[in-house]
């Protein structure tokens, strides 16, 4: 609603944009902020993280 108040009227495409950029940003913070449940238990995977996952990327 502010998105559409705002860039909407007259650049729908900056507003289209921006609700993306949002909505991916938003969605990558909730996946790395909850991330994988330490109660979860795995024998293969040393702290929940197997060991071909990269490091750059947060699990």
């Amino acid at each position: 609603m502010i998105l559409y108040a705002t860039l909407g009227r007259r650049h729908r495409g900056a507003a289209l944009t921006a609700g993306l950029v949002f909505t991916l940003w938003f969605t990558w913070f909730l996946v790395t902020w909850l991330g994988m449940p330490d109660s979860y238990p795995d024998p293969w995977c040393p702290n929940n993280v197997p060991p071909w996952w990269p490091s750059f990327l947060p699990a």
